[in-house]
């Protein structure tokens, strides 16, 4: 088992070695310390993904990574997401059900996150990532679309989608799907 855990910490050392190279010192010597205990995540790396309607009418969600988090709603480390008076809104959705506009959680690859899309009317949407810090080259991240039956990276394409509010099932908690994973060396 030992062997095992020794060879899968160095794919994932190897793997992620272009995002060592460009690193400052310090910044890379966490990074390192982090993924000889396990993490492939660094604490406090963070993504944003954003609906948008058009160029006024836009709504971000964040995601914090922590390997002490946990996947319910935490008042301590979450921020419940409060829908304001905008034509669109996003927020991720907690293990407990909770529509949040942060949620700070452990990685661990493979994981899904469920998004929470509410639009005021029909119409085509774009979702895709605003912001990323501290996350490593390794990781990927999928968007699935239960609805369309279709996924895409979302690190190297918005994905644009169609909305019906007479069908419940084009917007809502359970048509999307963040999914985060390794990539394979």
């Amino acid at each position: 088992m030992r062997r095992v855990s020794i060879v899968l910490i160095s794919l994932v050392l190897i793997s992620c070695q272009k995002q060592l190279a460009i690193l400052p010192r310090n910044s890379r010597d966490s990074l390192q310390e982090h993924l000889t205990n396990g993490d492939t995540i660094p604490d406090n790396a963070e993504i944003k993904i954003r609906l948008k309607s058009d160029s006024l009418n836009t709504d971000e969600t964040a995601i914090v990574f922590d390997q002490q988090a946990s996947t319910i709603y935490n008042f301590q480390e979450d921020a419940p997401y409060f829908p304001g008076l905008g034509q669109v809104s996003l927020g991720t959705v907690s293990s407990d059900g909770r529509t949040l506009a942060i949620n700070k959680l452990p990685f661990a690859s493979g994981m899904f996150i469920r998004l929470d899309v509410k639009v005021k009317k029909d119409g085509t949407y774009l979702m895709g990532l605003s912001y990323q810090k501290s996350m490593p080259a390794c990781v990927v991240i999928w968007l699935k679309d239960k609805l369309a039956r279709d996924s895409v990276n979302i690190l190297a394409k918005p994905y644009y989608f169609n909305v019906h509010k007479a069908d419940t099932n084009s917007f809502g908690k359970n048509r999307f799907t963040l999914v985060l994973k390794i990539k394979s060396p």
